[in-house]
């Protein structure tokens, strides 16, 4: 049941790794052993005599060896949420490259014939998926590279005949591979463009406010707080409600709610740098991650109070709704933990709720 629950809370990029992930480890050593067992048997039907059987069979084995790694990475890449492993996923590209090159090139001895270069795109196609470019480009330039190597090796089963046509066969047969790898490399640029960064936004963003969500927010604070002990990197948390949310939503209804919660996150959004990090924490309270020291995050809080103050909403063209917020600051001190800086943080938001609203608490006698 417990794992029922984990994979049924998985993201939707989640997901799709995952099944790519399984999809490439297994298809592949499936497709690579298939296509050498199938020149055996056809090799031992008296269809295809003039092999090298030890080759062959070396052949043959090698790709039940591929099988079984494959079946290690699938079994092994998972961790306790039922998500791929980082260095999972990035062993099993280099894996799956030096499997491609070298079933591209066992099959380039054993069976060669005109026009097996094609071959090579549908090996490179199993990669596309992961819509790496840098993975999906380097598989293209090793096995163009053993390929242009094998023409000058064993040239003249894997070159055109030659003929009148040699070398138009052969400007077509360049033009031709160009153009179906860059037609490959290009549909995994853009898919990773468009449908990864697509999903990674429904992973990982609020799809209210567009800021990030709390799912999310764990391996930008664990980056701060390595920077910060390592580095001697400054941060701060800045906790952010806005005040009488409730009754927003009592008088004008849920939609004029939402449109003061896109209007604040957006405001505190353009308010911070770069390489600052603004979460949705829950309802209507925000969280920001400034990489600043405690008076360099006082000044942008206040900032970002004004900021809010003077930027009513205005709703439907019918109601103006004044906004205000109370903001805490936690500084980040040595010995102090992640959980030590949100209570703190969590305690001056609820002291300047108490004490007034439309403040921000840096300090208080608690």
């Amino acid at each position: 049941m417990a794992e029922k629950n984990t994979k049924a809370n998985l993201s939707a990029l989640d997901s799709y790794v995952n099944r790519v992930y399984v999809i490439v480890v297994l298809l592949l050593p499936i497709f690579c052993l298939c296509a050498s067992s199938s020149i055996t048997i056809i090799h031992y039907m008296g269809l295809y005599p003039h092999v090298n059987e030890k080759l062959l069979w070396l052949f043959d084995l090698s790709d039940v060896f591929y099988l079984c790694v494959g079946i290690y990475l699938a079994r092994t890449g998972f961790g306790e949420d039922g998500v791929v492993k980082p260095e999972r996923i990035k062993l099993a590209k280099i894996v799956m490259i030096i499997i491609l090159v070298i079933q591209w090139n066992g099959i380039t001895y054993i069976w060669p014939f005109h026009d097996l270069w094609a071959y090579c795109v549908l090996f490179v196609l199993c990669e596309v998926f992961f819509f790496d470019v840098k993975f999906t480009g380097y598989t293209t330039f090793f096995i163009v590279l053993s390929m242009i190597a094998s023409w000058f090796i064993q040239g003249e089963p894997l070159l055109p005949v030659q003929n009148d046509y040699y070398m138009t066969n052969m400007i077509y047969r360049v033009i031709g591979i160009t153009l179906m790898l860059f037609s490959i490399n290009v549909v995994t640029f853009f898919g990773g463009k468009f449908l990864v960064e697509e999903l990674e936004k429904y992973a990982n963003y609020d799809t209210l406010t567009h800021l990030l969500n709390r799912k999310s927010m764990d391996n930008y604070l664990k980056a701060a707080y390595r920077d910060a002990n390592g580095k001697n990197v400054p941060f701060c948390l800045l906790m952010i409600d806005i005040d009488d949310f409730k009754s927003v939503n009592d008088t004008y209804g849920h939609d004029c709610g939402d449109e003061v919660l896109k209007t604040v996150a957006a405001a505190v959004s353009c308010a911070v740098k770069k390489q600052d990090n603004v979460f949705r924490w829950g309802g209507e309270e925000i969280l920001v991650l400034l990489r600043a020291n405690e008076i360099q995050a006082a000044s942008a809080a206040e900032r970002i109070r004004k900021e809010i103050e003077e930027s009513p909403v205005n709703y439907r063209d019918e109601v103006t709704v004044n906004i205000t917020v109370t903001i805490g600051v936690a500084p980040y001190v040595n010995g102090r933990t992640i959980q030590d800086m949100m209570d703190d943080a969590d305690q001056k938001l609820y002291y300047g709720k108490k004490h007034g609203k439309n403040q921000v608490v840096v300090n208080f006698e608690g």
